[in-house]
């Protein structure tokens, strides 16, 4: 396992001083010789001998001692080194375990930022789509209806005109027929006029009569509606509209309605006044 950047320095300043701790205790350890004090006396062989073999034998003893005590100081230091190791390599596994708790938790917090980047560009976006499909929508129904308002304004210039072209038509047909109708009523007026025998009498006497007529012009019925107050008179008027059935009437049945029931002034002053109808 690679340690972090930060925690090489560190460690490797650990191992040194391990090492370095590691000779000072195997050079402090080193054989120690043993030398006798000068004696004070002669002493004899045997005595001399004897003290010298313990000497021998403790020094040895004491030399297996050290030898023992050093391998123990090198064990220990041996051990401290391990667990100096294991430290680092323990510490050095949490430190890496932090930063990678640290990194997941950056990058878990990065993933929720951007999480709700989207979802908040998701709403700006359907917002915006919603405000867009409302303006068209809204431009839509101004367009249909200003096409609704034209199409009703055309309808009302088109009846209106129409109508005044209906109503020209109806006067000119009118007019046409007003026209018709006087044309016969002048003929009806000639023709009794012509058949009308008056003796001298005051011009200004007339009488009225309504006379009935049949589709052909046929005189159906004569009624005294006014007396000019002299009997001659009126009884000349009434042969004379005799003896012009039948009158000239339209042949077209709605103009011949105008001359079903004519009312008639006859007057010796231009013989006839006016014809009317009731």
């Amino acid at each position: 396992m690679q340690l972090p950047q930060k925690y090489r320095r560190p460690v490797l300043f650990a191992l040194l001083l391990h090492v370095a701790l590691l000779f000072v205790l195997i050079f402090n350890f080193a054989p120690t010789v043993f030398r006798m004090p000068p004696a004070s006396a002669p002493m004899q062989t045997i005595q001399a001998r004897a003290i010298i073999e313990p000497s021998a034998a403790e020094h040895r003893v004491r030399q297996q001692q050290a030898q023992e005590k050093k391998i123990e100081e090198q064990a220990e230091a041996k051990k401290e080194l391990m667990e100096a190791r294991a430290k680092t390599s323990a510490l050095a596994a949490k430190q890496a375990k932090l930063t990678l708790e640290q990194k997941q938790k950056t990058e878990k917090s990065q993933q929720q930022k951007l999480a709700v980047e989207k979802i908040e560009k998701a709403k700006q976006a359907e917002k915006a789509q919603k405000l867009k499909a409302a303006k068209l929508a809204a431009k839509k129904q101004q367009t249909q209806k200003l096409l609704t308002e034209q199409k009703k304004l055309q309808q009302a210039m088109m009846q209106q005109q129409m109508n005044t072209e209906a109503k020209n038509v109806s006067a000119a047909v009118s007019q046409a027929q007003q026209g018709a109708i006087d044309q016969y009523k002048a003929q009806i007026l000639a023709l009794i006029q012509s058949n009308w025998r008056i003796d001298q009498v005051n011009s200004q006497l007339k009488c009225i009569y309504t006379v009935a007529l049949a589709p052909d012009g046929t005189v159906l019925s004569i009624a005294l509606t006014q007396s000019s107050g002299n009997q001659d008179l009126d009884q000349s008027a009434k042969q004379a509209i005799e003896q012009s059935s039948p009158l000239p009437v339209p042949h077209n049945l709605a103009l011949f309605n105008h001359f079903r029931q004519l009312v008639l002034t006859l007057s010796p002053q231009g013989y006839l006044q006016s014809v009317g109808n009731v």
